[in-house]
């Protein structure tokens, strides 16, 4: 496995951690979805990443983490305290 294409998987598990940081429910499933699909988009058929491709995602991730994180901080700053109904606890 080249170097190219290890760097776009660490970005993409670190996308994905990423997304999951957000209290949100909506947004952190938003996130996933577009991150899962986003990385679907680089591959071809479901096959693995080429190296061409590994690149283009790697430019694409990058850029996309940064945005996750500054957003990730707005929304601790301004994001509301109430929990979604989907975060409870499972309790009824």
């Amino acid at each position: 496995m080249t170097n190219q294409i290890q760097t776009a998987q660490t970005l993409l598990k670190r996308m994905l951690q990423s997304a999951s940081n957000f209290k949100d429910y909506n947004v952190r499933a938003y996130l996933v979805r577009k991150t899962n699909d986003a990385y679907a988009s680089f591959t071809k058929e479901g096959r693995e990443l080429n190296e061409t491709s590994a690149k283009a995602f790697s430019e694409f991730a990058e850029k996309e983490l940064r945005w996750m994180e500054r957003q990730e901080k707005v929304y601790e700053l301004y994001g509301s305290e109430r929990k979604s109904v989907l975060d409870g606890d499972g309790k009824r």
